[in-house]
């Protein structure tokens, strides 16, 4: 027997011996592919350990068998990155539930402050969200998922002007702005730990103050 038949046989066997998902529910095969992939990105920190061979060695199924659920691999990294963005669309929504309407400004810190916690605790996440060169052809629409938190920003912003507590006059540039400065913290906090950072509350209440141009 070649090495191909008994690679073949190998999976057939382990196709065999893996209990089959219920007739309907064939989501359930997608969720664990997701979640074995997203497991070898978070395990190893490389984008590239996502190969449908070592996602389909880890479900338990042949490789084949993902193209049912996932055209290719960059299908695969897609989904992921789309979690990980509903993963810190959760975040933010969860740090700012508490605010009330009354503090707007309070608002903008809590889901800044969640946007820094979120880069310094999920690393490997993070650096999908924003990092990422796109491979997808130009010209193809963003998922909402992936703008959700910048809007979120945006109306922040915009709801802290209507509180006569910012001047800005652009609600969308001075968010790029705020958006920048934090990714460029998050970034720079994660790259160089030993640098003597300033207390994360004082470096986002600078950023916000001034690129969100609050009045003091």
């Amino acid at each position: 027997m070649t090495e191909a038949h008994r690679m073949t046989e190998a999976h057939r066997m382990t196709e065999a011996m893996r209990e089959r998902n219920p007739r309907g529910h064939g989501s359930r095969l997608r969720e664990e592919i997701l979640a074995a992939a997203t497991d070898l990105l978070e395990e190893t920190g490389s984008e590239q350990a996502v190969t449908l061979r070592a996602v389909a060695r880890r479900v338990g199924i042949s490789a084949p068998s993902i193209y049912a659920h996932f055209p290719d691999r960059e299908a695969i990294v897609g989904a992921i990155i789309d979690s990980a963005f509903s993963d810190f669309n959760a975040a933010i929504y969860a740090a700012t539930e508490g605010v009330g309407p009354a503090d707007p400004l309070g608002r903008l810190h809590a889901g800044c402050m969640a946007y820094v916690r979120f880069a310094a605790d999920r690393p490997e996440r993070y650096r999908l969200l924003f990092e990422r060169r796109a491979t997808e052809p130009t010209g193809t629409p963003v998922p909402s998922v992936r703008t959700e938190s910048f809007g979120w920003l945006v109306a922040a912003l915009q709801e802290c002007v209507d509180a006569g507590i910012s001047t800005s006059e652009d609600a969308a540039r001075d968010a790029t702005v705020i958006w920048t400065a934090l990714h460029g913290y998050a970034t720079l906090h994660s790259l160089i730990p030993g640098f003597p950072w300033p207390d994360s509350a004082v470096m986002l209440d600078r950023i916000v103050s001034g690129s969100g141009q609050v009045r003091d």
